[in-house]
């Protein structure tokens, strides 16, 4: 197994097929969807190389015409920091069908990104981009996939204060046909990551830390909350593991 190897993950039954491309903590990640009945593509969070990641992934460079929908589970860079270079290759290959994006209600960053990149080339976007603000409990449907937000409890060093301050942070139940693909986003364990992976035929579940911590914040689940809550559902897959750069 290559290094890269070890932080890509590969799942599908007859009716979707799920690539993760690369996820590591603080690094990117990126999950694919594709329906086996359309070949249309949900992306599920777009951290860094989410395009590169893409192009390996399809094979062809006129992706772009099968992005049904995108979702973002947070503002954090490792999540959407792939976004402004995904949008831009949209632009350059000149699609014509409006993008759906959903974020958390309130999740600054990407609509800080979704605003400017519409402001610097809105003389010269060929698509309509659309964000929707996403709290616990809402709906989003497409002729492909039919989605379900849960909030989840994260936050990061932007939380300054004693008390712990959680960003905007969501889960997604996916359904396409009858399969349902759940992810938890960046999460500590909670009830809303509960309800995201129960009866699942796929939970994609964080699991950042290596080991569950005694005391001390808690941010992100540890691979032994992760693999408990992966048994809620029918089979699972650990991503965004701290990465390993080995000793000099």
């Amino acid at each position: 197994m290559t290094p890269r190897e070890t932080y890509q993950s590969t799942w599908e039954n007859d009716e979707v097929s799920v690539r993760i491309p690369f996820s590591a903590a603080g690094v990117g990640t990126t999950i694919v969807l594709t329906s086996k009945f359309t070949g249309r593509i949900m992306l599920m969070d777009v951290g860094d190389g989410a395009l590169r990641d893409l192009l390996e992934v399809t094979r062809k460079s006129d992706f772009v015409f099968d992005i049904d929908l995108i979702a973002l589970s947070h503002g954090h860079f490792d999540h959407v920091g792939g976004l402004h270079t995904l949008l831009g290759f949209l632009r350059m290959r000149e699609r014509k069908e409006p993008l759906n994006i959903l974020i958390p209600a309130g999740c600054i960053e990407a609509i800080g990104i979704i605003k400017g990149f519409r402001q610097y080339y809105h003389e010269t976007l060929p698509f309509k981009i659309w964000y929707h603000e996403m709290t616990h409990g809402s709906e989003f449907d497409t002729d492909f996939f039919k989605v379900k937000s849960f909030g989840v409890e994260h936050y990061g060093s932007e939380c300054s204060s004693e008390e712990e301050i959680l960003m905007p942070a969501l889960g997604f139940r996916v359904k396409v046909g009858e399969s349902v693909v759940a992810y938890s986003g960046d999460t500590r364990d909670c009830t809303g990551v509960k309800a995201v992976v129960t009866n699942a035929d796929l939970a994609i579940l964080e699991a950042t830390r290596p080991l569950t911590p005694d005391s001390g914040p808690r941010v992100h689940l540890s691979i032994e909350e992760a693999t408990k809550l992966g048994a809620l559902a029918r089979e699972y897959l650990l991503i965004h593991r701290i990465i390993d750069l080995g000793t000099s």
